[in-house]
């Protein structure tokens, strides 16, 4: 009895999570960048079951409880250790924003930005300019190119959907675009950030790569 309470309790505190995941989507479902979450559960073992106490068989040195089998019992689920992970490969719709700073990134690509804690990717586009004429992201993290943070000092900017970046027509510089696959340990840092799981690093893209593409103005 106290088993079967158990096994229903950790059925309803999955769905209560599942349930935070789902409410955590739809709050962002106009979140410029944002990859929906998944919530992964786990059974807990299952057990094999016995009844006794219903009649005494003989053995050496007196009688024990006959032991008839049952069959197996679920003992319910749990949500994961890495549990909740961003559906990273279904791609938005794109937005356009006549904005010629943002950038969109049309494939399995993101922008590469330096935070306080190295390296981090994001598919946010939405980016300005700061005090120093560095691009940036909202939270003032600047946006990587070939060349190091990417410098805009002028007011003509065009973006070719390779990532390049021309101010004024002169070539400046070129996003460093990172590439991910499904199975990429990615997940959320916060301010629309990913890192990779194992604290490792992704591949990035050549600049002839036409898996992915760069929209200016989305």
């Amino acid at each position: 009895m106290i088993s079967g309470l158990y096994t229903a309790a950790s059925g309803l505190i999955a769905q209560t999570e599942q349930q935070d995941v789902i409410a955590n989507n739809l709050a962002n479902v106009n979140t410029t960048g944002y990859k929906k979450d998944r919530a992964l559960y786990v059974p807990f073992p299952t057990v094999f079951l016995n009844r006794i106490n219903d009649e005494k068989i003989p053995v050496p040195g007196g009688m024990a409880d006959a032991v008839s089998p049952i069959g197996y019992m679920g003992m319910g689920v749990q949500l994961r250790v890495d549990g909740i992970r961003p559906d990273i490969t279904t791609e938005g719709s794109f937005v356009k924003t006549e904005n010629s700073l943002d950038a969109a990134i049309k494939g399995n690509g993101m922008f590469m930005v330096m935070t306080p804690s190295g390296i981090k990717y994001t598919r946010d586009g939405n980016f300005t300019v700061n005090a120093e004429n560095i691009l940036v992201t909202k939270n003032g993290h600047p946006v990587m190119g070939h060349r190091g943070e990417i410098i805009i000092d002028g007011d003509e900017i065009f973006i070719d959907e390779s990532g390049s970046i021309y101010i004024n027509k002169t070539e400046t510089d070129t996003f460093r675009i990172a590439l991910f696959e499904n199975d990429t340990p990615l997940r959320k840092q916060g301010d629309n950030l990913f890192y990779v799981l194992d604290g490792g690093v992704l591949p990035e893209a050549e600049e002839d790569d036409r898996s992915v593409r760069v929209i200016q103005g989305y």
